[in-house]
């Protein structure tokens, strides 16, 4: 795990970069000529690169940030090319001694740009106590824009963000924190995700190892006390159940689905990145269905629907990677910089005129799809779960369909359910719920979910999965997702303390399981199929890590999955037509 964490146009554009403001509205239309697919082309490699210069800058609390500078050179003479450039920063934690920008940065450095890493405050060589990002990170990321755009040799006063993971997330704290007018022109947060306690740090309400991991990937500053930092104070309420195992006010600063007014207001263009094989499978998504409603001030959290207005201002590109696979791979090397050549070197790449600016591959048919909506439709199908494994269509009320028990330290049992097979092709295009009816024999009740497809000659491919614990089972009705006929697709639950409710023994409660978004051609023939289990199976997206209390309540129960007539466990599927889908024109990364 910690391997993967740590790998890691319509209108043109004006002339000036400082004053561009290219396509900022635009309604969908299927004539509209998507992103990046104008006559830019990347310049070729017409500059060398040079060693890496240290320049250490003082943050307002008086902490040194270590930063390793890259320049163009002359590749006659090595000697750093005359004239100003735009830069690029990274913002880097897993730095050793230095955080050499040179692998990222040359291929930016090689067309133009100075590339500059710097090694996040108590990492590396800085200074100060490391945290788990938030606003003194991001105001950290807005000194060093200032003293890039300012007071670094050879700088021509325009800056963009780079970077993938950690390095991505970063970007959007410091596009919050830069205020108006800001020298930040543009930000590429690649393999990042939205919204840290639902999509990382917690899954259905129950903690995970992943800050914890994290941690041990940052190699400590100087003046970092692993036992004091603010991350430690992160890492131990997670294991005890302290105040951050719960969605409270520390998680939701930390929100990038929040802080995106801010980054809209700044006008900051974004361009995100990620997997449907990544740690947080698309994460990026709810990144940019926030921006585009920021944008146009909608309900930050609502569904893009088809026909609302978006912008080219804020692209999402989702792949069917693993976590940071291609990211300087050439394609998408290629399509940053033409990124960065669209908003700080003011070149008419016709990038930021799209009217679909959300490019997601549709699996199984192996296609790139620009769209603007997300989910792109809001068909809906109902499967009931009925006894002997039935994944029905039509519901078929039944008293019972199976029993689960859960014990510590054993491999989860499952109960599986599996439809006929579809007549029509479809596309499932978006988030998912399994609505579970259940009675426990304890207080605490842990359900997981994994929906698949099974091919005809007996293949099995996972689509997607979630988890819930069953005191968190309460709903957001507001805050979730619907499709047509008022089926749930993405139910929300608010993970707070106070919104916990136990368990009651025996009695049949619901439970709304969301399962992660994909984006999935489904051949006819094959049929859909969900299994069930009471702890998570080996494949599941992410380890938890539940709390002594929660492993308590948990401990021995049996759960009784019910499907009666006023009590129907029910899949909700987003099942699209094929033909609404149609290939991109452009190549948005490799096909794996």
């Amino acid at each position: 795990m910690l391997a993967a964490l740590v790998a890691a146009g319509l209108t043109p554009v004006a002339a000036s970069a400082a004053s561009a403001q290219p396509g900022d509205t635009v309604r969908p239309s299927s004539a509209a000529r998507p992103s990046g697919s104008g006559s830019w082309q990347p310049e070729p490699a017409s500059y060398g690169v040079s060693t890496p210069v240290d320049i250490p800058v003082r943050m307002d609390d008086g902490v040194v940030i270590s930063t390793e500078v890259v320049y163009p050179t002359d590749p006659a003479t090595g000697a750093r090319a005359a004239g100003a450039f735009p830069v690029l920063l990274t913002q880097n934690p897993y730095g050793t001694a230095r955080s050499d920008p040179t692998a990222a940065g040359d291929y930016f450095v090689q067309r133009g740009y100075i590339y500059v890493a710097s090694a996040v405050r108590g990492t590396g060589a800085s200074g100060g106590q490391v945290s788990w990002f938030g606003q003194r990170q991001g105001e950290d990321g807005a000194e060093l824009v200032n003293w890039a755009a300012r007071s670094l040799a050879g700088s021509d006063g325009r800056v963009g963000l780079d970077g993938c993971s950690y390095l991505g997330v970063d970007q959007w704290f410091t596009a919050a924190a830069v205020g108006r007018d800001s020298a930040l022109k543009a930000i590429t947060p690649f393999c990042t995700d939205s919204n840290f306690y639902d999509d990382l740090t917690a899954d259905g309400g129950i903690p995970t190892p992943f800050v914890a991991g994290i941690a041990q990937g940052e190699p400590r500053g100087p003046q970092d006390n692993p036992a004091t930092d603010p991350q430690s104070v992160t890492i131990a309420q997670e294991a005890d159940g302290g105040a951050r195992s719960y969605d409270n006010s520390y998680w939701q600063s930390l929100d990038i689905q929040r802080l995106m007014p801010q980054i809209v207001a700044n006008g900051i263009p974004a361009l995100s990145e990620a997997g449907w094989n990544d740690l947080f499978p698309g994460g990026d998504l709810g990144d940019y269905v926030a921006a585009q409603n920021a944008y146009f001030h909608r309900p930050l959290t609502a569904p893009v629907t088809a026909g609302e207005p978006v912008t080219g201002r804020y692209q999402a590109i989702v792949g069917p990677w693993t976590h940071g696979e291609n990211v300087d791979g050439a394609v998408l090397e290629n399509i940053r910089l033409e990124w960065f050549d669209t908003w700080l070197k003011g070149e008419r790449t016709g990038m930021a005129g799209t009217s679909a600016p959300l490019h997601v591959f549709e699996n199984t048919a192996n296609q790139w799809v620009d769209t603007a909506a997300w989910p792109p439709s809001a068909a809906a199908s109902a499967y009931y779960l009925g006894a002997g494994g039935s994944l029905s269509a039509g519901h078929l009320a039944s008293d019972g369909t199976g029993q689960l028990s859960w014990a510590p330290a054993t491999a989860a049992n499952s109960l599986t359910y599996t439809s006929a097979p579809l007549t029509r092709d479809a596309v499932l295009d978006g988030p998912s719920d399994l609505t579970v009816y259940a009675s426990s024999t304890t207080t605490e009740v842990e359900l997981t979910a994994t929906l698949n497809v099974l091919s005809p000659s007996g293949a099995v491919v996972k689509q997607a999965d979630g988890v819930l614990l069953g005191s968190q089972r309460k709903l957001d009705q507001a805050q979730s997702w619907y499709g047509q006929g008022s089926v749930l697709l993405q139910p929300a639950h608010p993970f707070t303390a106070g919104s916990q409710q136990p368990v009651v023994p025996g009695l049949t409660t619901r439970y709304d399981i969301s399962l992660l978004a994909n984006f999935t051609l489904v051949p006819a023939g094959d049929r859909i199929q969900v299994v069930l289990t009471s702890q998570p199976p080996a494949n599941f997206h992410a380890p938890l890590t539940p709390t002594p209390q929660e492993l308590a309540n948990l401990a021995n129960g049996t759960y009784t999955i019910d499907s009666g007539a006023a009590t129907a466990s029910v899949l909700d599927l987003p099942l699209a037509s094929p033909g609404q889908f149609t290939a991109s024109p452009v190549n948005w990364g490799p096909s794996s």
